[in-house]
């Protein structure tokens, strides 16, 4: 018994020795990212652009793109179908295909923000909802959008 508790504790010390040489590592590398750019602030007078530095700029044109690559993978939701129900409401599949939740979700028919019958307040990361919309009249396009994200049904 006492030797495995000598074996656990081993263990556990290096696995604790492991994390903080890693943490400490990425750490120090941010550290010295964030200092070469105040370096080049305070002779240069502005940042860098990401796209001309010869390794980061192949990857990453603008930063914007990079932040909108994120975006797209934590929050993204999308209309999988439209039909209409017996009181010839519109009926919206929608998917929440994001890693995150999506939350106050508002409709939108052709521009006008549309009443949502059915309100859920937050579509779970993967989950399917089927949205029932005030609207019987004719329509072109569908918006449904959430705090972060968006998606657009056009009609064909």
């Amino acid at each position: 018994m006492v030797l495995e508790l000598l074996f656990g504790v081993a263990l556990l010390a290096i696995a604790g020795y492991i994390i903080f040489r890693i943490v400490g590592n990425i750490a120090l590398g941010v550290l010295l990212v964030l200092i070469v750019f105040l370096a080049s602030y305070l002779l240069v007078g502005s940042f860098p652009k990401l796209d001309s530095i010869p390794v980061i700029g192949r990857f990453v044109p603008t930063t914007g793109n990079a932040i909108d690559v994120f975006k797209n993978l934590t929050y993204n939701i999308d209309v999988i179908t439209v039909a209409r129900d017996s009181n010839n409401n519109l009926l919206v599949a929608v998917s929440n295909v994001g890693q995150s939740d999506a939350t106050n979700i508002t409709a939108y028919v052709d521009g006008n923000q549309i009443n949502i019958l059915n309100n859920q307040t937050v579509l779970k990361a993967g989950d399917r909802y089927i949205i029932e919309l005030n609207w019987t009249g004719d329509f072109n396009n569908i918006t449904i959008k959430s705090d972060n994200a968006e998606a657009v049904y056009q009609k064909q």
